[in-house]
């Protein structure tokens, strides 16, 4: 029999689960990102600072679901510092749909490509030349007040991105500081290294060196009065040269100098503090005990070498250190 009021029951309830699964339908279909109604204007121009660009940075958006999150998608690569480049819709879409949003939801407005541009700054060139001088004086091991840093050297065209700048300044692990001098510049912006630099300097070095007043031949031992000592740049003499007058007196020339020369280790030698048949005194040193012996000189020798002698108490030769003309010591 038919009951109105069981039919009016139905009805009600068939209205009430259709609202319900519309309900969940219209939830799934638009949960995605979001991105269902949302619109999208592409900006003409866009300027960023980053590494890379989001979508905030080239698109403004509205919408009636609109979702702040979708703004920090990146969409490109940014330019190096002071250029541009140009990020088009269709590359726009394509990385929101990688991110996971349903770009056929959406709608774009505005130019189909943007031109994004990235600032840039100079290098503080005053800046890096003072903290180049800093490093080598800080490294070097000559007095401060007697070096001159000059000449130096580096690309000041340089783009870098905006932020904070550092650096670190490295010299070659054998630098001597003197002469032209290479350091590697490495240049931060925010903590992250953006560029490495090569530096150009020269440095200037004056000291007391000795130099020749008079015509030496070959062979022939130097005195007092054939140098003197003069204030010199080190740039360019070398690492031998001679700088106090104790270094060159009694040495013996190798070869033939003329006056004003620089005096350099390889032109002088020391001549044989003694030579074969000399009669020398043996002195051997073992602790708190000394001991001597007469020796004869088997081969000729500079003070500080190594020379044979023999001990004439008990004929046997042995090796012993020149320490002067008449004596030699055994080194245990």
């Amino acid at each position: 029999m038919f009951d109105p009021k069981t039919k009016r029951f139905e009805d009600i309830t068939i209205r009430l689960a259709c609202g319900i699964f519309a309900a969940i339908f219209f939830i799934l279909a638009t949960s995605a990102h979001g991105s269902d109604g949302l619109c999208l204007t592409l900006k003409p121009t866009a300027v960023v600072n980053g590494e890379n660009v989001r979508l905030g940075d080239v698109a403004e958006l509205n919408g009636k679901n609109e979702q702040g999150a979708i703004l920090e998608t990146e969409v490109g690569r940014s330019p190096k510092p002071g250029q541009t480049r140009f990020v088009s819709a269709d590359y726009i879409r394509i990385r929101l749909r990688q991110a996971g949003f349903d770009t056929d939801a959406m709608t774009f407005k505005g130019p189909q490509d943007v031109k994004v541009s990235r600032p840039w700054v100079t290098l503080p060139v005053g800046r890096i030349r003072a903290a180049v001088d800093a490093a080598i004086r800080s490294h070097m091991a000559w007095n401060s007040e007697d070096v001159t840093v000059s000449d130096i050297q580096f690309d000041e065209t340089v783009q870098l991105p905006v932020g904070k700048l550092t650096y670190r300044i490295v010299p070659n692990r054998h630098e001597d500081y003197l002469g032209a001098t290479i350091l590697a510049l490495h240049l931060y912006v925010n903590g992250e290294p953006v560029r490495k630099l090569w530096v150009n300097a020269t440095i200037s070095v004056m000291a007391d060196v000795v130099t020749v007043v008079r015509p030496l031949g070959k062979h022939r031992r130097i005195g007092l009065e054939d140098i003197r000592v003069e204030r010199r740049d080190l740039s360019g003499l070398g690492s031998e040269t001679i700088r106090g007058v104790k270094e060159a007196l009694g040495s013996r020339t190798t070869r033939m100098i003329y006056p004003g020369t620089v005096l350099q280790a390889g032109m002088i030698d020391q001549p044989p503090v003694v030579k074969r048949g000399d009669i020398v005194k043996i002195i051997a040193e073992t602790g708190a005990m000394t001991i001597t012996a007469t020796g004869i000189v088997k081969q000729q020798g500079r003070k500080g070498e190594m020379v044979r002698v023999m001990n004439t108490d008990s004929n046997r030769v042995i090796l012993a250190r020149v320490t002067g003309p008449d004596a030699v010591v055994v080194d245990f």
